[in-house]
Order: C-alpha cells, then sequence, then structure tokens
C-alpha cells in the first residue's frame, strides 16, 4: 500500500523560473526541495501525492515516479543541499478546493510542512469535498472561487491610512519571510507611534488557529527588532468572517480582529 502525502508550493511564478518554482516542478517533472526538509526521507517511489498551494488549496495530485535524486549543483545554484523526486501521472483538477474548507477534516493539520504525511481517509475526503465544491458551481470559472489572500494584501495595502499604519521600512518588509520554523507574515507595518503592528490576512472563514501564527510572527518581531528600538508589537486579523473560538481567542490575546467585504 503507497503512502500519501500532501507536498505545499507557492503559487506559480513566486520562484519565477527557478527549481522550486511550480511552473518549473511541472515542466520538468521534477519536485524540488531541500535535503533536509522534514519527511523527505520518508517518501518512496510509489507514493500517491496530493498537490497544494500555499494561500489557495489542493489542486492536483501526482506519483512519486523514482526515488530521491540529489542535484549535485545544489550547493552551488542555492547554498544548500537539494535535489528532487521524479513525478509522474500528474492530474490538475478543474478547480482548486479551498484549504480552510477541509483543513480541520484532516489527520494532519500542521499546513506550513511542505511535505505532511497524509493517508487514504484525507484523500477521500479531499476528494468528496472537491466533488461537493464542483457540483454546486464553485472553481468552474477560473478555479478559484474564493479571494487569494494575495488578492486581499494588496487591496489591504492600498487602505493602511484607514487604519493609521504605513508599511514599515522595506528592510523588515523583506525580512518578513522569518525562516524555518516561524514561516511568512503578510504584512508588517507601523502605527503612529512607530509601535510595530503585524497583519494576518485570511481569504477565508478564520478559527483560533490564526493567533496561535500571529503571535509566533510577534514574538520574532519583538525579539529580533521591537525590544531593541523600545516599541510594541501588535497584531491585527483581517478576514471576512470568523468563528467563536477565534473571538474569544484573539480577545484574550488582545488581537484585534478587522472584518473585509469580499467581492
Amino acid at each position: 500500500m503507497p503512502n500519501i502525502w500532501i507536498f505545499s508550493n507557492n503559487r506559480v511564478g513566486y520562484y519565477e523560473d527557478s527549481d522550486w518554482d511550480t511552473s518549473s516542478i511541472l515542466k520538468t517533472k521534477h519536485y524540488y526541495f531541500k535535503e533536509s526538509e522534514p519527511n523527505r526521507s520518508k517518501v518512496k517511489k510509489g507514493d500517491i501525492v496530493l498537490l497544494r498551494e500555499y494561500g489557495s488549496g489542493f489542486w492536483g495530485s501526482c506519483e512519486i515516479a523514482d526515488d530521491w535524486k540529489q542535484d549535485k549543483k545544489g550547493m552551488e545554484k542555492h547554498g544548500i543541499n537539494t535535489g528532487w523526486f521524479p513525478i509522474d501521472k500528474i492530474v490538475k483538477w478543474n478547480a482548486t478546493l479551498p484549504y480552510e474548507i477541509i483543513r480541520t477534516e484532516l489527520s494532519n493539520q500542521n499546513f506550513r510542512l511542505r511535505i505532511a504525511k497524509a493517508n487514504l481517509e484525507d484523500k477521500k475526503k479531499i476528494e468528496l469535498a472537491l466533488k461537493i465544491y464542483t457540483n454546486l458551481g464553485y472553481g468552474k470559472t477560473d478555479g478559484n472561487f474564493f479571494v487569494l489572500e494575495s488578492g486581499i494584501e494588496e487591496a489591504v495595502k492600498a487602505n493602511l491610512s484607514q487604519l493609521d499604519l504605513r508599511l514599515a521600512e522595506d528592510e523588515i518588509q523583506q525580512q518578513c519571510n522569518l525562516g524555518v520554523g516561524v514561516g511568512r507574515t503578510d504584512l508588517i507595518c507601523r502605527d503612529k507611534d512607530n509601535n510595530f503592528v503585524v497583519l494576518e490576512l485570511k481569504a477565508v472563514q478564520a478559527s483560533d488557529y490564526v493567533v496561535g501564527q500571529i503571535l509566533r510572527y510577534m514574538g520574532y518581531i519583538r525579539e529580533n527588532w521591537a525590544k531593541e528600538q523600545g516599541v510594541k508589537v501588535k497584531g491585527i486579523i483581517i478576514t471576512p468572517s470568523y468563528d467563536e473560538q477565534l473571538r474569544l481567542a484573539a480577545k484574550e490575546a488582545g488581537i484585534k480582529v478587522l472584518t473585509i467585504r469580499i467581492t
């Protein structure tokens, strides 16, 4: 019985034409990873992979065609040991199933992992959810019924003045890719008193897991920048809707929750 995995990557074009980009992965049929990627050594020939895009959802599947291949030029190109899994039987679905629709039903809810262990039940649930989603008429036009978080980000950037905020310095923004184990923040801003304000943006209904996510970012920023500058760190979650769990958790953590209208 083959193992089942969830491989996650950033949207097409995020890494331009590099080894890491989804477009390159599909063209070369080489799914590229760091050699040290968690779970990498457990993936075997014949395993089934569900393909997921960060900030969007599940969009297809493939099969591991052969064992791990080390990229002998990886250190030269990327400064780390890298390689790829040869993949075949690639299936691109007609619709992208938004991750938040199915997340709470999955056995592994670590949404940051690039290689996440799944099981046959997860696969069945995702396929059933996709069938229901498309039968309801969603995703048939362009594959993405829900607004992507990147779209919200641009809209919020254009309206930061309404929140009495401004974007933090370019060098701070560039370091928002906070590294393995911390993750990538959406936006880092400054308020009128020069305090840091972390904005976490969600395109679909959010729950209390987002609080842990934004607190992690805030903690990193406090340790690395705010403490030295003598300023505070605040957090704001922006989402079209949220549940009672998020309301209670955010209130206790002192994090503001704002709703955004998506049309």
